[in-house]
């Protein structure tokens, strides 16, 4: 999934960035929030929304900040409970979908 304009939004504003970035570190943070977004769409929830004030646009974002402060090997420690129940939420879901509960 391509960062929209309005994740990139979100992302700057949750750093703080209040100066016009270079462009290294536009790519750098694009990247970031693309490996983000892959890892939480295979970790949580295939189809997770991550438009601002969402979830997992919150996830989104912590994500990116570990990224950026060196300490994205904590993020799936850190973050576990809320991993696994995003993940739980998600294939309860589909399989009340697949079952005709939904």
């Amino acid at each position: 999934m391509p960062v929209t304009d309005e994740i990139y939004q979100m992302l700057i504003d949750n750093l703080h960035i209040t100066y016009t970035p270079d462009e290294s570190t536009v790519a750098r943070l694009r990247n970031e929030a693309a490996a983000g977004i892959a890892y939480i769409k295979k970790y949580c929830d295939p189809a997770a929304d991550f438009s601002p004030g969402t979830k997992f646009g919150q996830l989104l974002c912590d994500y990116v900040l570990r990224a950026e402060s060196g300490a994205l090997e904590t993020f799936a420690q850190d973050f576990a409970g809320e991993i696994t129940a995003a993940r739980i939420e998600s294939d309860v879901a589909g399989y009340a979908e697949a079952m005709g509960y939904a």
